[in-house]
């Protein structure tokens, strides 16, 4: 079966479904797992006055960002594993004092971390994009794979990269695999990364189905999806900042 990846982007759903799946992904992440960091999916609704984010990290160092802007959405990607991987340790020429040069014979080696983006991974980005793909925190994130969509375009697209021979290439089909829009993948998903919570019990499917519909979240289908769920006023701030409609 086709995955979503750089080479399968006509799978990727357009903008406004992206959006909606991300919500949706986020509010089941919050409901399932009310300690934020340990979240893989989480989304701001407000991240600046014009635009939306979603961040998806997975604890060992694979992370994705997207940002929904007035002007279209951006994707960049960031697989640790990937032979794309830029990051490497570079000698830097230590600053001395002109008295140190002089009577310092001791040399010391120091190194520091860089990222080299790989070429062709950022190829006719449009500009309206930079200040997400080279700011923070993409910037400290890294990027072995980035993805775009102006609101005028009518397909997503990629620069022009060369991928590696080997199966991972450069992880997106790892790290877009959620985006499907298909309920059973998350459930499927979150069945197996979220082991310890759902070792006694399954997250039901209909219930997942309703959370991509959009449905109101009430107290009750909150408690169906996790029986042990306690602090709703931290669960309602948290629906709030992510823009998925509560009644908590």
């Amino acid at each position: 079966m086709e995955q979503i990846s750089t080479e399968n982007l006509k799978l990727l759903p357009s903008q406004s479904e992206l959006k909606r799946i991300c919500k949706s992904i986020s509010a089941l992440e919050a409901i399932i797992c009310p300690e934020w960091e340990y979240r893989y999916y989480s989304y701001q609704k407000h991240w600046s006055e014009t635009e939306e984010f979603c961040e998806m990290r997975n604890g060992q160092g694979d992370q994705m960002l997207i940002v929904f802007s007035k002007d279209g959405t951006c994707i960049n990607g960031f697989a640790q594993g990937s032979e794309l991987n830029g990051w490497k340790n570079i000698t830097v020429e230590e600053k001395k004092s002109v008295f140190e040069k002089l009577f310092d014979s001791k040399k010391e080696v120091k190194t520091e971390l860089t990222q080299e983006i790989a070429d062709g991974i950022l190829d006719k980005l449009p500009k309206e994009f930079n200040e997400f793909i080279f700011g923070e925190p993409v910037k400290s994130i890294g990027t072995t794979f980035c993805i775009w969509q102006m609101k005028t375009d009518d397909n997503w697209k990629i620069g022009g990269i060369e991928l590696p021979n080997d199966e991972y290439k450069d992880g997106s089909s790892d790290l877009l695999q959620l985006l499907d829009g298909k309920p059973l993948t998350y459930k499927n998903w979150a069945e197996e990364y979220y082991e310890e919570e759902f070792e006694n019990r399954d997250l039901k499917l209909e219930l997942v189905e309703k959370i991509y519909s959009g449905i109101i979240i009430s107290k009750d289908l909150v408690l169906e999806i996790n029986p042990e769920f306690e602090d709703f006023e931290k669960l309602k701030s948290d629906l709030n900042e992510i823009g998925y409609e509560n009644e908590l």
